[in-house]
């Protein structure tokens, strides 16, 4: 290996290590959640525009594998969100009964609700975008989807990355 070899290799690692903290400390992109709906283009929704909500507190119990997990959360009702969006209209009330509501972890995993559930004028169910469990701040990518009286947790994404609303396709018969 030549002397010539050895000092551009030493310049490279100086050079990467000079300019390594100046990345470190550009601001990263404030977390945020994606919320899209049928008639309306995705929209960005930061955590510090979900924290101006008004939240809801619910406690729930589901069967886990390991038994039964007990938890209190805090947040912004789900139908609230979706308002904030401007993904639902409250006033159209027939076209509620037959959209859902899919939720998208940033694992890939997602869940369903009928919108129907969650809407005022039906079921008003408390489903909620967790920003609090047991009184302690979820970490801003960590914000969690609670679904109040299911038996099991399955609907309870954790670390929300998308929420859809969306009208199924009608087949034909």
């Amino acid at each position: 290996m030549s002397t010539r070899s050895v000092l551009l290799g030493l310049a490279t690692v100086l050079a990467t290590v000079a300019i390594a903290p100046l990345h470190a400390a550009e601001p990263s992109a404030p977390a945020s959640i994606i919320v899209a709906g049928p008639s309306r283009s995705p929209i960005s929704l930061s955590i510090e525009e979900l924290a101006h909500l008004p939240t809801v507190r619910v406690n729930v119990a589901f069967l886990t594998g390991q038994g039964t997990h007990s938890a209190s959360f805090e947040g912004p009702l789900l139908w609230t969100v979706l308002q904030k969006a401007g993904v639902v209209d409250p006033a159209m009330h027939r076209e509620q009964v037959s959209q859902s509501v899919v939720i998208l972890g940033r694992d890939g995993y997602r869940a369903v609700l009928a919108l129907g559930e969650i809407a005022p004028e039906f079921e008003g169910k408390q489903v909620i975008l967790a920003e609090r469990m047991d009184d302690q701040p979820l970490d801003a990518e960590q914000l969690r989807i609670i679904v109040p009286l299911d038996k099991r947790g399955g609907r309870s994404v954790r670390e929300v990355a998308r929420i859809e609303v969306s009208t199924p396709l009608t087949g034909s018969q």
